[in-house]
């Protein structure tokens, strides 16, 4: 009897689920059951690294080896120090303690995303958890304050804070775009290369949509990104970002609001990044 009536509950409750999914639009829809595949994702991580050691800080719970106990303090202060001004930044704090895990190297991060050795990442976040390349692969000072400032915590923590503010309700490049402008403002930041000049032959904001992570040239797809979110916070118009991402929090593509708070279609909003960027960023 108790099975049966623990059976009917569960029906009930799918069904109740299933009923809010069909009723809702495609994007409310997408994130109503983001935030559960999220949570999912985050026990699975949880359950993996059960056997890592443990670090608490006032707002991250940090996993690590042996290998990192006289790193993970690093990785803790400048996850501390990045708190306050990326939630500040987005006006927003997310629930609980978001959940780091350090790895000794290169290989055991890549393995996690079944990246070739080729990958070179110092941070990723993915699922509700922010996953760093420990200080020791890396930073050849090994100061901590060299870590703050080009170490992945501001940038990761701010791809965490869009994620649970918009409940996944993001094109990638804009979380790129947003993560790094966050790291610049905070940290002073700025990824440039020999081959990222903005006034050369771009992407286009149609291959950002569709192919970001597939673009053979990732740093020209990156500073296009922030040069794409910056126009927003400081392009002619004045700060809109903050109510660009407000509408995405509400639900709205990101075509439609950027439309809408910038009163310009999407096609007229990537010629004037683009002009404002060639003129400010190169």
């Amino acid at each position: 009897m108790r099975k049966m009536i623990m059976l009917e509950t569960v029906t009930v409750i799918l069904l109740a689920i299933a009923a809010v999914v069909f009723i809702l639009p495609p994007t409310r829809m997408q994130m109503w059951v983001y935030p559960i595949v999220r949570q999912a994702a985050q026990a699975k991580m949880n359950y993996e690294t059960r056997g890592m050691l443990v670090y608490e800080t006032t707002h991250f719970t940090i996993k690590y080896t042996a290998q990192d106990a006289d790193t993970v303090g690093m990785v803790a202060d400048a996850a501390e120090r990045a708190y306050g001004p990326v939630t500040q930044a987005l006006d927003f704090t997310p629930a609980g303690k978001p959940m780091v895990v350090i790895y000794p190297n290169r290989h055991d991060l890549n393995k996690v995303f079944g990246w070739s050795g080729d990958q070179s990442a110092m941070g990723v976040y993915w699922g509700g958890v922010i996953q760093v390349l420990s200080p020791h692969a890396w930073l050849k000072s090994e100061s901590a304050e060299e870590f703050v400032r080009s170490g992945p915590m501001a940038h990761e923590l701010t791809h965490l804070v869009l994620d649970y503010m918009t409940g996944g309700n993001y094109p990638r490049w804009f979380t790129e775009g947003l993560a790094q402008y966050v790291e610049y403002k905070v940290n002073g930041y700025e990824w440039r290369t020999t081959n990222n000049s903005l006034s050369g032959d771009l992407y286009s904001l149609e291959q950002l949509d569709e192919q970001f992570d597939d673009l053979p040239n990732q740093a020209l797809a990156y500073r296009e990104s922030l040069a794409a979110v910056r126009y927003l916070a400081e392009g002619p118009e004045g700060n809109k970002l903050p109510a660009v991402v407000d509408a995405l929090q509400n639900g709205h593509r990101l075509e439609a609001a950027l439309t809408d708070k910038l009163g310009i279609s999407y096609r007229d909003y990537e010629t004037a990044w683009r002009n404002w960027a060639a003129a400010t960023m190169i």
